[in-house]
């Protein structure tokens, strides 16, 4: 297969097997531009390069910094933040400030919360919390959302493994000092030791929480009969969709919207619009030994990655077109415009 580039985008294909059972071949394109406040974004001069694994905030796990860009499909588009609270231009430290994340008419807001804890080790006792500790920069990441691990009852948070504050229902003691989360919904904070808020966030969502891990489908012997080692006739493609639920959209991104973040970076407010690039693709197909067909080939902006802290971003198009084998032999030419 022969790839022409004629953008200075990164390029990727791969070849895949649906639960339908069609082949199809997918056409990856990864776009890095820069920050230009109150401008519409330039390419940057130097390119983010498609990503084939996973990379982690930590050398031993912990949640996703950068999911892998080796997605089939996506049905809806991702937005995604990796970045950090900041207290407000003027002050050292705050409590608590609220975060703003706005893509055109998608628009998020978390309050970051200085550490604090219960105070009281019965459920009987007064909910009381420690005053937040004072922070100037904060991570934004699912390790200071809700959720976690309650050791105690056995209880997890399905939504966020890694997270804290949460208490299981089975718990009716809790050492003096547990922690509080640190990112929530302002529309729902925490009241009592009995809540269990929906995880927030802007960052990658594993594979392993729900809603994503519903959508993997049903790995049984039927499956292992009849269908290994594709994927299950219940598999759904919503699992590549690796943004926060709330941040997955439907009808996927133009490329020109307006950005707005507020305190995620020193500056307070920055502002400035996608670039609104078009991207287009060709296939050449054999059809016989002396004869090709040209296939347009629809790429849909489906990943939105923001890093504030860089102050560049990354675009991801995707497109497919149908195959006989995932050898993908009768493609001859891919060519980016």
């Amino acid at each position: 297969m022969n790839i022409l580039n004629n953008t200075p985008f990164q390029i990727e294909t791969l070849p895949s097997k649906g639960p339908d059972g069609r082949i199809f071949l997918t056409i990856i394109v990864k776009g890095t531009c820069d920050f230009c406040n109150g401008d519409p974004a330039p390419v940057a001069a130097e390119q983010i390069p498609i990503l084939f694994g996973d990379e982690f905030h930590n050398e031993d796990g912990g949640s996703i910094k950068f999911e892998s860009d080796i997605a089939p499909f996506k049905p809806r588009a991702d937005i995604v933040l990796l970045g950090r609270a900041y207290a407000p231009p003027g002050r050292e430290t705050v409590q608590a400030v609220d975060v703003l994340l706005r893509v055109g008419q998608i628009r998020k807001v978390l309050r970051v919360i200085g550490d604090r804890s219960w105070i009281g080790s019965t459920l009987l006792s007064s909910e009381r919390r420690s005053e937040p500790e004072p922070f100037a920069v904060m991570d934004i990441v699912y390790e200071r959302a809700f959720g976690g691990i309650d050791t105690e009852s056995g209880e997890f948070c399905k939504e966020n493994l890694l997270g804290k504050g949460f208490i299981g229902k089975g718990t009716k003691k809790l050492p003096e000092g547990t922690p509080l989360p640190n990112i929530e919904d302002p529309r729902d904070l925490i009241d009592s030791w009995g809540d269990h808020p929906r995880p927030v966030g802007f960052g990658f969502y594993s594979r392993a929480w729900m809603p994503r891990a519903g959508y993997v489908g049903t790995y049984n012997e039927k499956w292992r009969k009849e269908h290994s080692p594709d994927p299950p006739e219940d598999f759904r493609f919503d699992y590549y969709n690796a943004a926060h639920p709330d941040l997955q959209v439907e009808g996927y991104l133009r490329g020109d919207e307006e950005i707005e973040l507020v305190h995620l970076t020193p500056e307070k407010r920055v502002r400035f619009q996608l670039p609104g690039i078009n991207v287009n693709c060709t296939a050449v197909k054999s059809e016989t030994e002396s004869s090709a067909l040209t296939e347009e080939v629809k790429l849909n902006l489906d990943t939105l990655c923001l890093i504030p802290d860089e102050k560049r971003f990354y675009l991801v198009w995707r497109g497919n077109c149908l195959i006989r084998d995932l050898n993908a032999s009768e493609i001859k030419t891919v060519e980016i415009m």
